[in-house]
């Protein structure tokens, strides 16, 4: 759970290249990279203090589980389904992710254009 006071805006501005950029907080005057890395770890605090003893929902394998759950994309309804994995099925995940946008081949092939279905089969993620 993320706790702030502040509601945190960040104004875009023009940067190098005309590409726009978040400026500093217009209420507390963080950073939008500090905001972002303070969201990071509380993230992997809580995926920390929730992981346990289970089954991987991915390999079957019995190991410590860790939560994973994709961002929401435009396309869901609700939120994304929250997965228990393994450490190796969860770096895979998350690499898969970074690399397609899609955690696995169910969700890619429910959400993916044709182009993106390919490029996820292809392109040697999980």
């Amino acid at each position: 759970m993320t706790i702030s006071l502040c509601k945190h805006r960040f104004p875009l501005t023009v940067g190098k290249g005309a590409v726009l950029q978040p400026a500093d907080c217009e209420g507390c005057g963080i950073t939008f990279a500090d905001c972002q890395a303070e969201l990071d770890r509380q993230a992997e605090q809580i995926r920390l203090a929730t992981a346990h003893d289970g089954r991987c929902e991915f390999c079957a394998k019995a190991a410590r589980v860790f939560q994973f759950q994709r961002d929401a994309m435009p396309w869901d309804e609700t939120d994304p389904p929250v997965q228990w994995l393994c450490l190796h099925c969860w770096s895979n995940a998350q690499t898969a992710v970074e690399e397609t946008g899609f955690a696995d081949l169910e969700d890619a092939f429910l959400n993916a254009t044709d182009n993106q279905l390919v490029r996820f089969i292809f392109g040697g993620a999980r």
